[in-house]
């Protein structure tokens, strides 16, 4: 549950493009871009693959009406996300026999004052759609008011440069923030550092005001970065990271309906604090820092190592021998209790799943849908270490950290469209 590692870089053959772009221009503009093109490679332009010839651009394919589409959605997240929140608004206004059913948009449902907790149901599908809606606003308007002037002021001067930096910050705000209320959360918790106590009691069916905001807002996210993966630029690891995020929402809501939230709640903060991490790294590689960029790296491959294949691994270990051995197989009541004989079909399990029915239901087919989606995750983080690896050789030999995604093209689009001003 987490930002992952880039792939592959693009491999281009810029070099015959720019030569053919340079043709159509004044002598003066020629000799810049031929001292730019000609200029040793620094540390922060190195990438993770070898750097080979560039390909000339590909011609556009001609535009479908899902292009339009996702291109204004794109366009307009700042001015969709303040109109559905200001419709929100006006109608908890003015339309009092509403407020009922508008006020689970904005507060957590299910309270129950004989406990102080909240209970679990479909109306938090609400506080879920609000906060997907925040969160574009949220992110949209930061990148474009505060983080893209910030990337210009540090010295970056490419479209590509800037947008990536404003990215990231915005996903070390972010993580940095929900990583802090995990990581308040987990220390206050009977779990905090005992692997056995993510199993005991198990149905907890209720759960603490601040725990259940932060659970469901962090599902918010997850779909919310599936929208943005979509309507905005595709990069090269496009599918690799739409299957992270599917599995990852799918770990969330499935963890959630069946109330194993402890073990999400470990796994999204050792999870947050290596994005962290990674995004920090690359902010001090967009602003030229290189050398510190490095030893950044180096934290971050080891917290990588660590948390993503040390502690995450034990974890999936702890669902596979700790879970049923704490936990008995089969179905239990609304009170907790094991029910005999009762089986475990899956019209009773979707009945639990989408709160029809107070029964819940753990069995060994439960169990190994749970280890299949740990599993799946793990692969492509296997996948993302390879990639890491290759960086971190590349620092071993003095050429420097960078993206896996080489901006090879990205700088190849920022010379031709100086070159289109001249």
């Amino acid at each position: 549950m987490h930002t992952p590692i880039p792939q592959n870089s693009r491999l281009s053959n810029g070099d015959a493009a720019v030569s053919a772009a340079l043709a159509s221009t004044n002598n003066g503009g020629t000799a810049e871009i031929r001292r730019k093109s000609r200029r040793k490679p620094s540390v922060t332009d190195a990438t993770l693959a070898p750097r080979q010839k560039r390909k000339a651009p590909r011609e556009r394919a001609a535009r479908t009406w899902v292009d339009d589409t996702t291109a204004l959605l794109e366009r307009n997240q700042i001015r969709m996300s303040v109109v559905l929140m200001a419709m929100l608004g006006a109608a908890h206004a003015l339309f009092p026999h509403l407020r009922p059913m508008l006020r689970k948009f904005y507060a957590i449902s299910y309270y129950k004052p004989e406990t102080g907790m909240y209970g679990k149901g479909l109306d938090d599908l609400y506080l879920v759609f609000f906060w997907i809606v925040l969160f574009t606003f949220l992110r949209s308007t930061v990148l474009d008011y505060v983080f893209v002037p910030l990337a210009r002021m540090g010295g970056i001067t490419t479209r590509k440069g800037v947008v990536r930096f404003s990215e990231q910050a915005w996903l070390v705000v972010y993580y940095g923030s929900f990583w802090g209320v995990g990581m308040y959360l987990l220390y206050n918790s009977p779990y905090w550092l005992n692997m056995q106590e993510l199993w005991t009691g198990w149905p907890l069916k209720e759960l603490s005001g601040l725990f259940k905001w932060y659970y469901l807002a962090q599902f918010a996210f997850w779909l919310q970065q599936i929208f943005v993966l979509n309507i905005e630029e595709r990069r090269k690891d496009h599918y690799q990271m739409f299957a992270h995020h599917i599995i990852t929402c799918s770990l969330i809501a499935a963890s959630y309906t069946h109330h194993l939230t402890r073990v999400g709640h470990v796994i999204l903060c050792i999870m947050d604090v290596i994005d962290i991490l990674l995004s920090a790294a690359k902010l001090l590689k967009y602003l030229g820092y290189s050398t510190i960029c490095d030893y950044a790296f180096g934290i971050f491959l080891v917290a990588w190592i660590v948390g993503r294949h040390g502690l995450y691994n034990w974890i999936t270990h702890s669902v596979w021998k700790d879970s049923i051995a704490i936990i008995e197989p089969g179905c239990y009541s609304t009170s907790g209790e094991l029910i005999p004989g009762r089986e475990a079909d899956l019209e009773t399990i979707w009945k639990s799943i989408t709160f029809q029915s107070e029964e819940i239901c753990y069995t060994l087919p439960v169990q190994r849908t749970f280890l299949a989606l740990l599993v799946f995750l793990q692969v492509i983080t296997l996948l993302w270490l390879y990639m890491i690896l290759r960086i971190a050789w590349r620092v071993v030999r003095g050429i420097g950290a960078d993206d896996t995604r080489s901006e090879d093209e990205d700088e190849l689009d920022d010379e031709l469209e100086e070159l289109k001003k001249r």
